[in-house]
């Protein structure tokens, strides 16, 4: 039976914005009598030099992309959620003693500063309990943190506001993720990796929770371009065997991740692997990953548990759904 705030939500909208490197996707869902669903969607190329690594760098111009791209999808809605991501983008599951938690907020400030590569002073933070654990007898808070730069969350805000839009909320990427991909109720620990263009960012997931999360500052399209380069092959198709050198590349980077997580986290193994982004679906990245680093991988879809709109063709939103993760999760947001 529907809550009294699931029926009091009916008819809601929600629109969420995911800026990449390479491109910008929109998604706008709603909730209606049959459930959510998921009632327009856009992407369009990112101009040539406008985001770097997650980074917002010309405002102006991603902003004409973006408001192009809410037209050309008739998304009307002014209000959005958007997300930020990048290598001074954090989360982190941190401990604490138990505290009221109207001062876990002050506590986690002092003690982010050994976590983040960038002055707490210039950083914009969240935190949440989202447990507690018994440690050698002691009982201890599980906090969440979440951090970023606040000029990378302001231009954010101005971009959207470039594009006609007012900005509901800026949330990292990797919550997100967990939101869309409905991993709150997957037993064991899952890494989620969005393939982007010029960035890969992993997650760690564990009982729906963020332990961990990185931003590679490489991404599919980052080290295909390299092997282009190193061939001479400017943008000619890359070899079979190249692109496998690039996997393995990613591979490497992949297992420093899961490393350093199992170091700080207790040994946790990986159970299980889902992809998402642009390159997810990229050549043989599922089958190589899951032969590499022996655990298994899928590539994980924001539309389970979601209904489409009338409108829309299933097959054509089925090929592009690992694209959409980030924007469904943000719009998502609205209905937590």
């Amino acid at each position: 039976m529907p809550s009294l705030g699931d029926i009091f939500q009916i008819g809601a909208v929600a629109l969420g914005v995911d800026v990449g490197t390479s491109a910008i996707k929109v998604a706008e869902v709603r909730r209606s009598g049959r459930g959510i669903e998921l009632v327009r969607y856009g992407i369009a190329a990112t101009p040539s030099g406008a985001v770097a690594n997650g980074i917002i760098l010309d405002r102006q111009t991603t902003a004409g992309a973006l408001a192009s791209l809410l037209r050309t999808s008739g998304i009307r809605r002014r209000r959005a959620v958007a997300s930020v991501t990048g290598p001074n983008v954090l989360a982190r599951i941190l401990r604490l003693p138990p505290i009221p938690e109207d001062e876990v907020k002050q506590a986690i400030r002092w003690e982010a500063e050994r976590h983040l590569p960038f002055p707490v002073e210039e950083a914009v933070l969240d935190a949440q309990v989202v447990g507690e654990v018994n440690e050698d007898g002691s009982r201890q808070l599980e906090v969440l943190l979440a951090a970023a730069p606040e000029a990378t969350a302001l231009t954010c805000i101005e971009m959207l506001e470039g594009a006609g839009l007012q900005a509901v909320a800026v949330e990292l990427s990797a919550l997100a993720m967990v939101r869309a991909l409905s991993l709150r109720g997957m037993p064991g620990t899952v890494a989620m990796v969005n393939l982007g263009a010029s960035t890969t960012e992993v997650a760690i997931v564990r009982g729906g929770v963020p332990q961990f999360t990185r931003t590679i500052a490489e991404g599919v399209g980052t080290l295909l371009q390299g092997v282009r380069v190193a061939s001479g092959g400017g943008e000619a198709a890359v070899p079979a065997a190249a692109f496998g050198d690039v996997l393995d590349a990613l591979t490497a980077q992949l297992r420093r991740s899961f490393d350093f997580y199992r170091a700080q986290y207790g040994g946790h193994q990986i159970d299980r692997i889902l992809l998402c982004g642009g390159g997810a679906r990229a050549g043989s990245v599922d089958r190589h990953l899951a032969l590499e680093m022996e655990i298994p991988v899928a590539v994980g879809s924001p539309l389970d548990g979601i209904l489409l709109g009338r409108r829309l063709d299933a097959d054509a939103v089925d090929r592009i759904a690992p694209q959409l993760v980030t924007a469904v999760g943000l719009a998502l947001r609205e209905f937590a």
